[in-house]
């Protein structure tokens, strides 16, 4: 398989952000906080992961793994109750 690389990349790139923002969701009251900016991140790159396991689909076509993949990405999102578009809210612009 061609894609091979870049997939397990996609999904190790997605999975290291969920674990990481799951260990923040399930860290104790009394934990040191995080950054906003850090949790962004980790947010981020899971969009990220989840966008280049949606390029593969569409560069090689619906194949079981890249569908499986792409499902396992997405429960990631709902299992931290982040919303998973297909493109970010444009931000409104300043006048």
């Amino acid at each position: 398989m061609i894609y091979r690389d870049d997939l397990a990349a996609a999904q190790r790139l997605g999975r290291e952000a969920h674990d990481a923002m799951e260990a923040w969701v399930s860290a104790p009251a009394d934990a040191p906080d995080v950054p906003g900016a850090v949790l962004e991140g980790h947010a981020k790159r899971l969009r990220e992961s989840r966008e280049r396991i949606r390029a593969l689909i569409a560069e090689h076509g619906q194949r079981d793994d890249l569908s499986a993949a792409l499902s396992e990405n997405e429960e990631f999102h709902k299992s931290l109750g982040l919303s998973i578009r297909d493109k970010p809210e444009l931000e409104p612009e300043e006048e």
